[in-house]
């Protein structure tokens, strides 16, 4: 649990390790709404950091590249076998 002060006009601070926790960035929109006596401060969609893996998942699928081409383009340019015989 974290605690947050209000300031003179109303305002309080994310403090960093929720931001950073939530992906949160600069812009980002949140939603608030009063619920039993609570504030609850909720994010629009979850985004919860991922790891490198997550976040390069599929950012080549969109090429038009078949890998038994690549990897016979790779032998080509290498000028040597690639694979244990």
């Amino acid at each position: 649990m974290y605690t947050v002060k209000i300031s003179s006009r109303g305002q309080i601070v994310i403090p960093a390790e929720a931001r950073y926790n939530l992906n949160l960035k600069e812009g980002d929109v949140l939603s608030c709404y009063v619920e039993e006596g609570k504030i609850i401060i909720k994010t629009k969609s979850a985004k919860i950091k991922k790891g490198i893996v997550d976040e390069t998942f599929g950012l080549l699928s969109d090429l038009d590249y078949e890998m038994k081409d690549y990897v016979e383009q790779l032998r080509k340019d290498s000028g040597r076998r690639l694979d244990a015989q």
